[in-house]
């Protein structure tokens, strides 16, 4: 598929505060169409490329650790099917195919695997499958829902947010679903963990304070620090590949769009660019 090409009309992408220089390319899913689509935005050049076009609704993109595919969440054959794609969003493979919601795709670092969430067992769990579709492995059963897998970056836990205590929290597991751990026990709700490319922190959307924000914590669910702190709806934090800064989508502007967050400084940078982010990568 031909890259259609846009020109990002950005707010000074390079964050101030820590000399840090905002580069690489970042993965969102916008829907300024009748379909969500998938673009690929690059932060140095300010060039924003479409990758899938009119398809389907494709969503939630995740590249493979060497860059040259992602998976994706896609009605493009009808139900929310995991497809992988080229990293143009050309040759597409499908890759999960039933009558349910299959979504939220994470390759592991070695790029063997792929953890998603589906309801295919009534609820909401997570699932593990071999990078080519096969081999499905349910990792996680309870009455709770459980969303949003993230590894670690060793590739030997993952990340998840489970309501499994009545409550929306974040948990971590063994990659095989054993060792389950309780990381937050908050009366608000906490979403969207994901974890560091250093393996030090994980970040997640909370509205704990009242409304929702981001925050980071140790890996172990120590050292809670909130990163945001504005009335609007700050959701879905994605790490850079040094683990400096956070991608995360926002309507403080009046509309979902993605902005940048330097995590020492806390300075917030706008790119005007409409959406959700998902995943972020050097090159």
């Amino acid at each position: 598929m031909r890259y259609l090409i846009f020109i990002l009309v950005a707010v000074g992408l390079s964050c101030g505060g820590n000399n840090t220089l905002t580069s690489g390319h970042l993965l969102v899913s916008n829907q300024e169409t009748d379909h969500w689509e998938i673009f690929s935005v690059n932060l140095e050049s300010s060039l924003v490329a479409q990758v899938t076009n009119g398809l389907g609704d494709d969503k939630d993109p995740n590249w493979s650790p060497d860059g040259k595919f992602m998976v994706v969440a896609s009605t493009r054959l009808g139900d929310l099917e995991l497809f992988l794609l080229d990293s143009d969003g050309a040759e597409a493979r499908q890759l999960t195919d039933n009558d349910y919601t299959d979504k939220q795709p994470a390759f592991s670092p070695d790029g063997n695997h792929i953890a998603f969430q589906s309801d295919r067992t009534g609820d909401v769990e997570i699932f593990a499958m071999n990078s080519d579709g096969t081999q499905v492995n349910q990792l996680t059963n309870n009455p709770g829902e459980d969303w949003n897998p993230s590894w670690s970056p060793d590739g030997k836990s993952i990340a998840f947010a489970s309501n499994r205590s009545g409550n929306w929290d974040i948990y971590a597991m063994s990659s095989d679903g054993t060792q389950v751990n309780q990381l937050t026990n908050n009366p608000g709700e906490d979403w969207n963990p994901s974890w560091s490319p250093d393996g030090k922190s994980i970040a997640f959307a909370s509205n704990r304070s009242g409304n929702w924000d981001i925050y980071a914590m140790s890996s172990d669910g120590t050292q809670v620090d909130q990163l945001t702190n504005n009335p609007a709806t700050d959701l879905e934090p994605v790490w850079s590949p040094d683990s400096t800064q956070l991608a995360f989508t926002s309507n403080r502007d009046g509309q979902l769009e993605v902005f940048l967050l330097s995590v020492s400084g806390g300075t917030v940078t706008a790119t005007a660019q409409a959406g959700i982010p998902s995943d972020w990568r050097l090159g």
